[in-house]
C-alpha cells in the first residue's frame, strides 16, 4: 500500500466516527425533546346521569308523507351534572326541533330498528344545538360572522342524514349534554 492510499483511508475513518456521533447525538436529542414534552391532558369520561328527564308534550306528528302521523312521548338522560332545569327552560324550542325531525321523516323510517336509532340521533343532535353553551371562542367567531351566510352543514345538503357516528356505548348522542333518548311511548297510524 502507498502513502498516500493510507493517508485517504485515515482521512475518510476519521470524520465517519464524528459524523455518526453528530447524528447520533441529534437523534437522541430529539427524541428526549419529544418524550419530555407536554403530554395531551385526558378529557374527564364522558357518563350518562341516573335520573331521566321526561319531557312534558306528547307529539302527534304527520310524517312527510303526510297521510301517516305518529304519537308519542320522549325522555331523555343527560350528561352527569347537566341540571333538568336547563332543559325545561328550552321546552318550546326543543319541542319545535322534535316536530321538525318527526315532519321530516318518511314512514318507512319508523319500522326498523336502525331507522328508529337514527331518528333518536337527529333528535338528539337538534336538541344539543339548543341546549349546547357555546365557549367564549365561539362567541367571538359568531360576532365576526354575522352578517355573513351560514354554510350548511354537509349532512343537511344532502336528502338523507348521515349516519349515527360508530361508539361502544349505546348512546345517541357521544358529545352531549343530550346522550340518550327513549320513546317513552311511539306508535304510527
Amino acid at each position: 500500500m502507498s502513502e498516500s492510499e493510507t493517508k485517504t483511508e485515515k482521512k475518510k475513518g476519521g470524520k465517519l466516527p464524528i459524523i455518526l456521533a453528530i447524528v447520533l447525538m441529534l437523534g437522541g436529542g430529539g427524541f428526549f425533546m419529544m418524550k419530555g414534552g407536554s403530554k395531551p391532558k385526558k378529557k374527564p369520561p364522558i357518563t350518562l346521569a341516573k335520573e331521566e328527564i321526561v319531557l312534558p308534550d306528547e307529539y302527534i306528528v304527520n310524517l312527510s308523507d303526510g297521510k301517516t302521523f305518529v304519537r308519542m312521548k320522549v325522555g331523555l338522560r343527560t350528561v352527569e351534572g347537566y341540571k333538568p332545569e336547563e332543559v325545561t327552560k328550552h321546552d318550546a324550542e326543543i319541542s319545535d326541533a322534535i316536530n321538525m325531525v318527526l315532519k321530516n321523516t318518511k314512514p318507512e323510517e319508523t319500522i326498523t330498528e336502525k331507522h328508529i336509532k337514527k331518528v333518536k340521533w337527529l333528535i338528539a343532535e337538534k336538541i344539543n344545538k339548543i341546549l349546547k353553551v357555546p365557549a367564549p371562542e365561539e362567541e367571538a367567531e359568531e360576532e365576526s360572522k354575522k352578517g355573513k351566510k351560514k354554510k350548511p352543514a354537509k349532512h343537511e345538503e344532502e336528502e338523507e342524514p348521515i349516519e349515527p357516528p360508530p361508539g361502544g356505548e349505546d348512546w345517541d348522542s357521544y358529545t352531549g349534554p343530550v346522550l340518550k333518548i327513549f320513546f317513552k311511548t311511539f306508535a304510527t297510524q
